[in-house]
């Protein structure tokens, strides 16, 4: 599906907020649960810049980033030529013991320069912020993909489900403690954006 065809669909909307040169992402909203609330949320606690696609969650249509076009949104474009700087939050299938963290984007300062937050923010899951070590397909360097259309580049941020509080890591006995991880990423985000304005 072109990312136009899934932003005509009626049940699909995009948000835009203009805050500070620093912006936050989130394309894959209600498809990657947690994504557009934790873009949202360090947008507004930072007084950055957000963009943001939802979907419900039973459409489940993903467009790669590399073919999320700027030419078929005007919201995006405008996003685009407002932020010099961009951290995009995306979700993944997290597994194993320590679930990851996955620092990628083509601007590898800001990646080792967030990564360092996170490891602070963070201490139960692993940072993972060297590109060889991320799946290919999640290292998000391709050039069409929007975070890397910026001048002052841009960090893909891959969640696992855990530190997103979804599913059942939001719910029950272990609730509070991933429900705790998720404010304390959306905490790091938000001083990160705030230290670069």
């Amino acid at each position: 599906m072109a990312f136009a065809e899934l932003l005509a669909h009626p049940a699909v909307h995009e948000e835009l907020v203009l805050g500070t040169r620093f912006g936050f992402l989130a394309l894959h909203g209600g498809l990657e649960p947690g994504t557009a609330e934790i873009a949202r949320d360090a947008a507004r606690r930072s007084g950055a810049s957000a963009y943001v696609v939802v979907q419900p969650g039973h459409l489940k249509r993903h467009v790669p980033s590399v073919h999320v076009d700027r030419a078929s949104s005007t919201r995006l474009a405008a996003f685009l030529d407002h932020v010099e700087v961009v951290v995009s939050i995306h979700g993944y299938w997290g597994h194993g013991p320590r679930p990851s963290v996955l620092v990628g984007g083509a601007g590898r300062t800001l990646a080792a320069s967030l990564a360092t937050g996170l490891r602070e923010a963070l201490p139960d899951y692993a940072i993972v912020d060297d590109v060889q070590a991320i799946p290919p397909k999640l290292r998000g360097l391709d050039p069409r993909n929007p975070v890397n259309a910026v001048a002052g580049g841009g960090v893909q941020l891959e969640l696992p489900h855990p530190v997103r509080a979804v599913g059942p890591y939001g719910r029950g006995d272990r609730g509070d403690v991933y429900r705790a991880h998720t404010a304390a990423l959306v905490g790091a985000l938000a001083a990160f954006a705030s230290d670069l304005r």
